[in-house]
């Protein structure tokens, strides 16, 4: 945990930024020198422990700190540095701070998520309802209420008390299509998406149960981000909703990393193509595509909301 550490030497102050990271099979300390007090604006400090944490990325990435099996060395670099440049960026932020852009992130989102699943809404009417504002009254109620449910899921798995089993999924899918046209609970018929045949009803408990198991042990073997992305993929795979599984999945990936400290992920509409093709090849145990593309989508991603 990045933090300002006070020494005395001969009775006087010094102060330090500092954060431990684990290199060398063990945790470290690293530091940088603040002064002899505190300054009110320490973002300098905060630049320069981060460059001093980047400096030893190749050096961890070769003792195997962060086990991989998909990932090239290229994309986890940039997804390390990304992840270093989160949280540095929140660990200078209050908690008011931390929670507006929680809510700007959220909003953004939405409107992303929903697009892709073919919602019309703009972002600003979006943002209206999210925060109570007037909004016109030629939108469809329908869309009105996928945005309130939606923030209400995404408020949920950002309080950090979900926990990851199938009665708690179908109570997030529950709460994501309250007061539409569309069933709770697992599917009931075939659904065929994109061409091609997803898990036939009867086996979804079955599939889910295997693939929370994966996600559970494959801790040890997999890089938390390709384990949440191939997560994200084999759970579009299995279908197990009539309706709303790319949005739940979407919300499952921002959570997985979000608990991680990876921060967020926003796939974009006007790269919808890109992104359907990428989980159409995984589905074959193709990965690279989905990697590729999720790499430079989360990089992308926290650029924009830590600048």
């Amino acid at each position: 945990m990045i933090r300002i550490e006070q020494k005395k030497l001969n009775n006087k102050p010094y102060f330090y930024l500092s954060d431990r990271i684990f290199i060398n099979k063990k945790f470290k300390k690293i530091q940088v020198f603040i002064g002899k007090s505190v300054p009110k604006q320490t973002g300098s400090f905060y630049d320069a422990l981060q460059a001093k944490e980047l400096k030893l990325l190749d050096t961890r990435i070769k003792e195997g700190v962060f086990p991989t099996k998909y990932l090239e060395l290229f994309w986890l670099k940039k997804i390390e540095k990304a992840k270093a440049q989160w949280k540095y960026h929140q660990a200078q932020l209050s908690e008011l701070q931390k929670r507006v852009l929680l809510r700007k992130f959220s909003v953004r989102f939405i409107y992303e998520s929903n697009a892709i699943e073919g919602s019309k809404l703009a972002e600003s009417e979006v943002a209206s309802i999210v925060e109570n504002k007037y909004v016109k009254k030629s939108i469809p109620q329908k869309e009105i209420i996928e945005v309130h449910n939606s923030i209400k899921c995404f408020e949920r798995l950002s309080s950090g008390e979900f926990i990851l089993n199938q009665k708690n999924l179908k109570s997030l899918h529950a709460n994501l299509v309250e007061g539409l046209d569309i069933p709770n609970g697992f599917k009931k018929q075939d659904i065929v998406v994109n061409n091609k045949e997803t898990v036939s009803p009867k086996e979804v408990r079955q599939e889910l149960t295997k693939l929370f198991s994966w996600y559970r042990s494959s801790s040890t073997q997999l890089h938390p981000f390709e384990r949440a992305i191939i997560f994200h993929n084999t759970f579009e795979h299995i279908h197990p909703f009539t309706d709303g599984n790319g949005r739940v999945g979407r919300l499952l990936l921002n959570w997985m990393l979000l608990e991680k400290g990876y921060g967020f992920i926003l796939f974009k509409n006007n790269n919808k193509t890109a992104y359907i093709s990428a989980l159409d090849k995984a589905d074959e145990g193709r990965y690279r595509n989905l990697l590729k593309l999720s790499t430079n989508t989360y990089h992308n991603t926290i650029k924009e909301f830590c600048n």
